[in-house]
């Protein structure tokens, strides 16, 4: 047992770069002071990246069905809110780990076709505004970085794009669309020259 956890172990900290620079373009990108990436892991969701809050919660878990994230781990639908402070998603999932009740969220699943591996959450839109269909879009595209980096649970990391080939890609996607991915691409050279 010990032996397979220090395997696990071997593996979160070997996709936690990608999932670091992919978290810190979507904050970057969406203006939200605070975000995590969970994976699902049987009944619970685990915390496997985290920007924008001083609580340590990389390994931390929470119930699959807590939160606003383990509704989109539940149903495979992403959302964008500005939750009302009576709802109980509000207290929470990582929300509860962090002391917080957000007033805007956005979660998007992280994963490719009916499989889903976990969800990238953000919270607190800067200026207090909500998160935009924009802002969706571009948190469902690094979401999709992020599942290839949680698939790779126990497989060699060379199947898993490193951090520059994911930029790489996303310049290409900006040439092909300036007015949709430029921004993002943009985010995400500059976390990569700082990490």
């Amino acid at each position: 047992a010990v032996e397979s956890a220090s395997i696990v172990r071997h593996v979160a900290d070997s996709y936690s770069p990608i999932l670091q620079s992919v978290l810190r373009s979507a904050i970057e990108a969406t203006g939200a002071a605070q975000g995590w990436i969970l994976e699902t892991d049987g009944s619970e969701l685990v915390v496997r990246a985290s920007v924008g809050t001083d609580v340590h919660l990389i390994g931390q878990r929470v119930p699959l069905d807590a939160g606003f994230a383990g509704y989109v781990a539940s149903s495979g639908q992403p959302i964008a809110m500005s939750p009302r402070r009576d709802d109980s998603r509000s207290a929470q999932g990582v929300a509860a780990l962090v002391g917080t009740q957000p007033g805007s969220v956005l979660a998007v699943p992280c994963g490719v076709g009916d499989t889903i591996d976990g969800v990238l959450e953000l919270v607190e839109k800067h200026g207090g505004g909500p998160f935009t269909f924009d802002d969706v879009e571009i948190a469902t595209l690094l979401a999709g970085i992020a599942a290839t980096a949680l698939q790779a649970d126990g497989q060699p990391m060379a199947s898993v794009p490193s951090p520059q080939q994911i930029g790489a890609d996303l310049a290409r996607l900006a040439s092909s669309d300036p007015t949709r991915y430029a921004t993002l691409a943009t985010f995400l050279a500059t976390v990569l020259s700082d990490g």
